[in-house]
């Protein structure tokens, strides 16, 4: 073994001298980012070279601007215009959450300050009928909902007329546990439709029961987090004011989709069934 190790690194030395600490490198060893030089059988030890000083200062730098562990991998291994491609698509991913974490913060200095400013929503009633609907139900975190709405009404909307069934309505979102840092749903997803649908996968078909809802309607810019959270509020408080009680999760009903939509134009209604 002396032989062997003889030009190579601990993995101690070589966590001081990548600045990656020994429970990183054991994780990027496990999922084949950084691999040691040798392994030695009888004692386990994990010894690395030189030569890999480079690629583990890559993967530092990486880490500092949150890129996942599986993208770094493709930036590793590709040629430099693709990797160049990958972490500009990352960079871009840091500061649009940069941008939202601004928002979030003028809010909350607002909150602190009691200065919030309230936007008036009016609240309205329906009965909503009964309805049939495919559905996906998933957990899932706050940064991959709206990739999950996006793709889930796709999916339904394709399974739907493929089998020669119609869409009845908007897509809608169906809040059974909250999302955010802390929480991950679950989110189902429901397209309202007509005709003999087979479930496939992960996709239902059931019915939704009439309920007496009440709601509001917001913007496309009123639709921000956490702008959105009034509008919730407005609603919620609406049935508590009124003496009822509520029934079932919220709803979002997705009046139309995002591209090319007015800022000012409505875009989501805001549901609460109540009894």
């Amino acid at each position: 073994m002396g032989n062997i190790t003889h030009d190579l690194m601990t993995i101690g030395r070589f966590a001081e001298a990548s600045r990656l600490s020994i429970k990183a490198l054991r994780l990027y060893d496990k999922v084949g980012l950084l691999p040691p030089t040798y392994v030695d059988h009888d004692s386990g030890y994990r010894f690395y070279s030189q030569d890999q000083l480079a690629r583990a200062k890559l993967i530092l730098l990486l880490r500092r601007i949150e890129m996942p562990l599986a993208m770094i991998s493709q930036v590793l291994e590709t040629d430099e215009e693709e990797a160049i491609a990958l972490l500009e698509a990352c960079w871009q991913g840091v500061e649009d959450k940069v941008a939202k974490g601004r928002k979030v913060v003028s809010y909350l200095y607002k909150l602190l300050q009691g200065e919030e400013e309230r936007m008036i929503y009016d609240v309205h009633t329906k009965q909503v009928p009964k309805m049939k609907v495919v559905s996906i139900c998933r957990e899932v975190s706050i940064d991959e909902l709206n990739n999950y709405l996006e793709n889930s009404i796709q999916i339904l909307t394709e399974s739907t007329t493929t089998q020669g069934g119609e869409v009845m309505g908007p897509p809608m979102g169906i809040y059974h546990g909250e999302v955010n840092e802390d929480s991950d749903g679950p989110v189902e997803v429901c397209i309202p439709v007509k005709g003999d649908l087979e479930p496939s996968g992960e996709i239902v078909t059931r019915e939704l029961a009439t309920s007496k809802v009440a709601y509001t309607n917001v913007t496309f810019d009123q639709a921000e987090f956490p702008q959105i959270l009034q509008a919730y509020d407005a609603v919620y408080k609406w049935i508590q004011r009124n003496g009822h009680e509520i029934t079932g999760p919220p709803r979002e009903i997705y009046l139309r989709s995002s591209k090319g939509i007015d800022p000012d134009e409505y875009f989501i209604e805001i549901t609460w069934p109540y009894d």
